[in-house]
């Protein structure tokens, strides 16, 4: 068994399928998909439950998902060998960071430089998926710390800023021209584009049957480009956090509809003191430092 096929597997399972494992190991698609084959050839059984539709994302039989938990142990076993064989004294510092993929692109970039500037000699990974995503590699210990959503129950974890949900449209919309805020009604007045990442919560959407809003979606994107270039060249609405707002489009309250995010970041218990003040200190420079988050109201703030 090749634990370069264990990598194969837990890529495709992180990102969602073949073709962006593939370009996140920087691979054919080819050469995976043969050593995920190769490898369920020599287990002698499916990885994977392939009855699906082809457009769907591959999804693990229940024994792929045993053996994939087994996978992700070896593959840590065989880092801590590694790293326990170079010597302490030999091993370059290292941070693994899950980042949530709808935070400001910009942000991210920004941590890179600041934390390259802390210290020139660590090796930064940088893993980064939905909320969903990096808080199961979080709990698995694949990564170091997260930025993500967090809640008030949150544990090992420190509140960085909390920002509404705010209708988003294009700057000729008659709903920018509003002073204050609109009525929650008036969301189901205008096409709506769904965002794949909506950030509206199981709250969220009593609120709108609440007030018997039903949204008329006319368009559901993957992509946070593409949902804003939609509301740019149309008449539809979406919802966002308010920091993602591009500075073309304009926010607007929805008066009824009480949503926020919780950002912030979130360790693993044993994560080491100092490495995990270092990257609170940069986080908090690159919050102070970006034009993006002088939109909302940003706060350090600790959790017990």
């Amino acid at each position: 068994m090749k634990i370069q096929h264990l990598r194969f597997l837990t890529a495709v399972v992180d990102y969602g399928g073949v073709i962006k494992a593939a370009e996140r190991l920087h691979l054919s698609q080819p050469s995976v998909s043969a050593g995920l084959k190769a490898l369920e050839q020599e287990l002698g059984r499916p990885l994977f439950d392939r009855s699906a539709q082809a457009n769907r994302s591959l999804r693990l039989t229940p024994a792929g998902r045993r053996f994939y938990r087994n996978a992700l142990e070896i593959l840590r076993q065989c880092d801590v060998a590694r790293l326990d064989f170079l010597g302490e004294a030999d091993a370059q510092p290292r941070v693994r960071i899950g980042v949530l993929d709808t935070l400001p692109q910009e942000v991210i970039v920004k941590l890179f430089q600041v934390l390259e500037k802390q210290e020139q000699n660590l090796q930064i990974d940088l893993w980064e998926g939905s909320a969903d995503r990096v808080a199961g590699w979080l709990a698995q210990e694949r990564v170091d710390l997260i930025w993500t959503n967090v809640n008030d129950l949150t544990q090992n974890a420190r509140v960085l800023w909390r920002e509404p949900l705010v209708a988003v449209v294009a700057q000729n919309h008659r709903f920018a021209k509003v002073r204050g805020h609109i009525a929650i009604r008036d969301l189901e007045s205008h096409p709506f584009v769904h965002r794949s990442r909506c950030e509206l919560d199981a709250v969220g959407r009593a609120q709108l049957r609440a007030a018997g809003v039903t949204l008329r979606v006319t368009a559901r994107a993957e992509r946070e480009d593409l949902a804003f270039h939609l509301i740019r060249s149309g008449k539809s609405i979406t919802l966002a956090p308010k920091s993602l707002v591009p500075d073309d489009l304009v926010a607007v309250t929805v008066s009824g509809l009480s949503v926020a995010r919780i950002i912030g970041l979130q360790w693993r218990e044993k994560l080491d003191p100092m490495l995990l003040a270092m990257v609170v200190d940069a986080v908090g420079e690159v919050i102070l430092m970006m034009p993006t988050l002088s939109k909302i109201d940003t706060k350090l703030k600790k959790r017990k």
